[in-house]
């Protein structure tokens, strides 16, 4: 695959004002320098106005927030410090910006996909400068090889990937609920870095929105996201990069396969194999499902969802039957091929995520198989969902047609035969179970031709019972003529 495509991903945060945990301390690193330094506060006071002024660039020497400028104009020009400035540039100079084609208010993209723009600058500053107070501010990087992104995709473009798609998905990995309504993210490209480019990353808590263990809202308390968080973003990002040329390829082979599948299980398509069953032991069984499904819907209802069946008695025979339908029409070797192409494609997807988790030094790899991965089980899990659905209902259509077939006042003899030839048949697959089905059915046409079909027997006894019916009509006149002669 790739060699070139290590992501790094690295966090610098900063606890919130009021969490119980703020140690007043706040970390930087010196230009050109990896050792990191912290300033030492001594009351929450002075945390306040110094983690404002680092983070969110306010002027030291006013107290009042909202007097720190004296107009937008006079921000623009006097107040290069603070996290924002820094993403659109400030601290770099002109030659550098022109080199490197970067461009002030091109740089910093919002979570909606739009620019941070220099008239913006100060309500998003004042905003923030609120939600210090209880939710921490999350500065992060994502590094990759130049060489790698510009191979594969548009830095920019990629940007607003981050932004719009892997950003949302990332924080609700990391247990924030509603992301996008609830938080806000500012993701900037810096690509003045020779070998590599950077995606600054920073997000905040609008509101409490961090589900807790007991499933409560609060604000996120612990400071440094997790292994497996950080983790879970460098996968997104790669797979975001390699996405058109390998994954989306895989998923969509994936897709295709399982419409394959779903085709034999859709009664509106022609190869609807639970109309054309020829093993009378699993016909057998949708009958007996079909009884059973009758007794637990209700009369305002067409159809019944296998997940929505009772955990009683009743609701797991019902589970069983329809398992043992299922395994047994697997057994069918045009259904069996179309399963196996579906779980070596699983298999190629589940390889490209592990590729991608060598690729990238992750030591815990997620997905050591196919059945670990969470993606792909959903996948799995709604097509099986489909096909017991579909066992489920049409076993209940077969029961309600069959029903009300039996409930006419007029219906023929074909009827009859039908169910009589059907419990005759059944019996004599049991019979001859080790019997070819081939076999069995040409004994039965046999039958047909000697005149002693199940048909010939029913007509023949109807027959007899006619003419029993007028010997004795006569025997009953001849009565009446006696006594009548009598008088």
């Amino acid at each position: 695959m790739f060699n070139d495509s290590k992501t790094i991903f690295i966090t610098h945060p900063y606890y919130a004002v009021n969490n119980p945990d703020n140690n007043l301390r706040i970390y930087h690193k010196a230009k050109n320098s990896n050792k990191w330094t912290f300033i030492q506060c001594t009351t929450k006071e002075e945390y306040r106005q110094k983690i404002k002024q680092y983070i969110i660039g306010f002027f030291d020497y006013s107290r009042n927030e909202e007097k720190s400028y004296v107009s937008i104009f006079d921000y623009l020009h006097n107040n290069e410090n603070g996290m924002f400035q820094y993403f659109l540039g400030s601290k770099k100079s002109k030659e550098t910006m022109y080199t490197n084609q970067m461009k002030r208010e091109q740089m910093a993209i919002l979570k909606d996909g739009s620019f941070l723009l220099d008239k913006d600058v100060p309500k998003l500053q004042k905003r923030w400068s609120n939600y210090i107070e209880n939710s921490n501010i999350q500065l992060s990087v994502l590094s990759f090889y130049r060489e790698y992104i510009d191979r594969n995709i548009n830095a920019k473009d990629l940007q607003k990937k981050i932004a719009v798609d892997v950003m949302p998905k990332f924080l609700k990995y990391c247990g924030y609920d509603n992301p996008k309504k609830s938080l806000e993210w500012v993701v900037a490209l810096h690509t003045d870095n020779e070998n590599n480019y950077h995606y600054h990353i920073s997000w905040v808590e609008k509101n409490p929105c961090y589900k807790s263990k007991n499933g409560n809202l609060s604000y996120r308390r612990k400071l440094k996201i997790t292994g497996e968080e950080r983790n879970f973003l460098k996968r997104q990002a790669v797979l975001t990069i390699e996405r058109q040329k390998v994954y989306t390829p895989a998923l969509k082979k994936l897709e295709k396969n399982l419409d394959d599948l779903k085709k034999y299980f859709n009664p509106n398509d022609c190869n609807f194999t639970l109309k054309n069953i020829h093993n009378v032991e699993i016909e057998e069984k949708i009958v007996k499902l079909g009884y059973l499904l009758n007794q637990i819907r209700g009369t305002d209802r067409k159809y019944i969802k296998y997940n929505s069946l009772p955990r009683n008695e009743l609701g797991i025979e019902i589970r069983n039957i329809t398992k043992e339908i299922k395994r047994e029409i697997f057994k069918d070797p045009k259904i069996k091929q179309i399963q196996n192409k579906i779980m070596e494609t699983v298999r190629d997807i589940n390889g490209i995520l592990i590729d991608i988790d060598k690729r990238n030094n992750i030591n815990v790899i997620e997905f050591k198989n196919e059945l670990e991965n969470k993606m792909l089980n959903q996948k799995l899990e709604r097509n099986d969902s489909y096909i017991l659905n579909a066992i489920v209902n049409h076993a209940l259509y077969n029961h309600s047609y069959r029903k009300k077939k039996l409930e006419k006042s007029d219906f023929k003899l074909e009827d009859i035969i039908q169910e009589i030839s059907y419990d005759s048949y059944t019996e004599n697959y049991k019979n001859s179970k080790k019997n070819s089905l081939l076999k069995i059915r040409s004994n039965i046409l046999k039958n047909v031709f000697k005149g002693n079909t199940t048909k010939y027997e029913i007509i023949k006894t109807l027959n007899r019972l006619v003419y029993e019916q007028d010997k004795i009509a006569q025997e009953f006149y001849k009565m009446l003529e006696e006594k009548e002669y009598e008088k």
